[in-house]
């Protein structure tokens, strides 16, 4: 994460539990209920989640849903 502002560190950390916990909760569907996903659908739910977790303690942040899953980089202060 060096070369990245301080700030895109929360947003990173929250992606990655996020990610960690719709995967957990996925094998737990895949091993006790006999479902499966597609990526895609795990996909948004990481999006899903890592938004909900950060728009409150964000305040000063003003975008909607949509704005994050269509350009997160850009709201994580990442410019490629």
């Amino acid at each position: 994460m060096s070369g990245l502002p301080k700030s895109t560190h929360l947003f990173l950390t929250v992606i990655w539990f996020a990610t960690i916990c719709v995967t957990w909760k996925e094998r737990n569907n895949r091993v006790f209920q006999n479902t499966a996903a597609t990526s895609s659908t795990l996909l948004e739910k990481v999006k899903l989640n890592s938004f909900l977790w950060l728009k409150p303690n964000q305040t000063t942040l003003a975008y909607t849903y949509y704005d994050w899953w269509k350009h997160p980089l850009h709201y994580m202060g990442v410019f490629l």
